[in-house]
């Protein structure tokens, strides 16, 4: 009998690998590439010889219509090859739900997303400089699209500049990150095979006990398919609240964003796009290096 993954096989495995990190508090402290937010990336890295493991659930949900559920999994290892110097690979699983969404087949089923890598070169440290800067370059294969886990086979590049800089001894912690993205190999999921895009993300956070983060965050992104600036197809905005908490080597944190802002070619909502997007996007990530 084929067996069937759903989404408890999805939650099952990420709870389970945040209960591991949960309870490996006691090993010996190490500076890592902490992430303070859902969406945002900051500017630190790893240090040299040292491991970082992440796992990350999204849920995306909710549309003009129907009802939709798509929760991603990331499974990311990273390593410090210097300390300014890390890299990672990453695998990708998505389980979609939905029924009734406009211009998507019902769906109910799991599907590997594909895999990922990213390097990360820090230029200037928010610890020791004025500010801290960092350059990262993702790239990736995906076999199955995020929206409705249709087929396709995108290879995709994208390089991204980061900012962070702390005040008052690092209790408050600004990060600001902006980016391009090429994607080639989007057919038979979407309608055109390449497209280019946009996107950027800023958040603020304040250190309000010990362990304890609490901040904003927003991120935005914009499309171009076929690489053409006349051929605009949609952008959208999220915002919302980031919790973090942290202990010597290991951290959790907890984002909401809201869509507070979103226009596409050929749509009825206002203010909001659902195409491609989703109204709400809720964000767990776990993480602990070794």
């Amino acid at each position: 009998m084929e067996k069937r993954f759903t989404f408890n096989h999805l939650a099952a495995s990420g709870l389970g690998l945040a209960a591991c990190a949960l309870f490996a508090g006691n090993i010996p402290s190490a500076r890592a590439d902490e992430n303070l937010f859902g969406f945002v990336r900051g500017a630190e890295t790893l240090p040299k010889g040292h491991f970082d493991f992440y796992q990350t659930l999204t849920l995306r949900t909710s549309k003009d219509a129907g009802v939709y559920r798509g929760w991603d999994s990331d499974t990311e290892l990273e390593y410090g090859f210097t300390d300014k110097f890390q890299a990672s690979i990453a695998l990708d699983n998505r389980y979609i739900y939905n029924r009734g969404v406009e211009d998507l087949p019902d769906a109910n089923h799991f599907t590997f997303g594909g895999v990922e890598s990213a390097m990360k070169y820090r230029l200037l440290s928010p610890f020791k400089d004025p500010v801290g800067l960092a350059l990262r370059l993702e790239g990736g294969w995906l076999l199955h699209d995020e929206v409705g886990g249709l087929l396709e086979h995108e290879m995709y590049v994208a390089p991204e500049v980061i900012l962070q800089k702390n005040f008052f001894d690092d209790t408050l912690v600004t990060e600001l990150n902006y980016g391009v993205e090429w994607a080639w190999g989007k057919d038979p999921a979407e309608q055109y095979y390449k497209e280019f895009s946009m996107q950027g993300g800023a958040g603020v956070t304040y250190r309000f006990a010990p362990n304890w983060f609490l901040g904003v965050e927003g991120h935005v992104r914009s499309e171009w398919p076929l690489f053409n600036f006349g051929n605009f197809e949609h952008v959208v905005v999220y915002a919302g609240p980031a919790l973090h908490y942290a202990r010597e080597r290991w951290w959790v944190t907890l984002s909401y964003n809201y869509q507070v802002y979103g226009h596409g070619v050929d749509e009825s909502a206002r203010s909001q796009t659902f195409a491609e997007e989703t109204r709400h996007e809720i964000r767990f990530k776990v993480g602990f290096n070794f």
